[in-house]
């Protein structure tokens, strides 16, 4: 018997498909984005910080895995409470020796629950990417910290596959996941009405409410948020949305 089909869109460095296998489901992935580093302007890092919040995987492998960046990262976690954005973010901290003092949920909102609310004079360090959300720093500010946004790299668009419209239209899937904005409108751009229609019906897997506010705003009808921002859990969703397709 032929298995369902999931499309996964990701616009990270980490493979989806080495890291998240499923036995039950075949996953057709595509890159979205191309990742390119970012020097951070000169004297970002020069000050100390109370505080440093990585908000993803691949600013915590340019902060500790480039060689001119390293020691100075490493010097500023020694003397700062390090946070991480989820749990694959506190995972790639802990694999490069980094102690983390938070791991908070993959949302802006879960790591300003678990902050103080009063964050006057303290300075905090954001390693982060060119698209970031700012709703992080403006919170922060507003709680009285004195934030540094520090763009280690930019995701660069990668060219659509000319085929993949037509798969989605002849040879639909039973779900997909887009696992970041730029991912989400990667796939979205351009995109003809009929395969926008189609994707529209398909149930959608995300890994955090950004992602999910961008599908609803182009009207994808089902959409199942992970509990924390892993691939794993991802798959998990996946399998659970393509059974429910095949049994309907």
């Amino acid at each position: 018997m032929t298995r369902a089909r999931a499309l996964v869109v990701r616009s990270g460095a980490n493979p989806f498909l080495s890291l998240s296998a499923s036995g039950h489901i075949e996953i057709v992935e595509r890159v979205s984005h191309t990742i390119e580093a970012v020097d951070p302007r000169e004297g970002a890092l020069e000050t100390p910080a109370d505080l440093v919040i990585f908000t993803s995987q691949v600013a915590v492998e340019r902060a500790f895995g480039d060689a001119s960046l390293a020691p100075v990262f490493r010097k500023i976690a020694k003397g700062a409470g390090v946070v991480a954005v989820g749990g694959a973010t506190g995972d790639a901290l802990t694999a490069r020796g980094i102690r983390t003092e938070l791991v908070a949920g993959g949302s802006a909102e879960s790591v300003l629950e678990r902050l103080p609310p009063h964050l006057e004079g303290k300075r905090v360090l954001l390693p982060c990417g060119e698209d970031a959300g700012l709703e992080l720093p403006e919170r922060l500010h507003s709680r009285g910290a004195r934030v540094a946004r520090i763009v280690l790299y930019r995701k660069v668009a990668n060219p659509r596959d000319p085929g993949l419209e037509r798969e989605i239209v002849e040879r639909p899937f039973a779900a997909f996941c887009t696992t970041s904005p730029s991912a989400a409108r990667w796939l979205f751009a351009g995109l003809g009405e009929a395969a926008a229609a189609r994707l529209r019906r398909t149930p959608a897997v995300v890994l955090g409410p950004f992602t999910r506010r961008f599908l609803e705003s182009h009207g994808v009808a089902r959409i199942e948020v992970t509990e924390e921002a892993r691939f794993a859990e991802a798959v998990a969703l996946l399998e659970a949305l393509a059974a429910a397709s095949v049994e309907t």
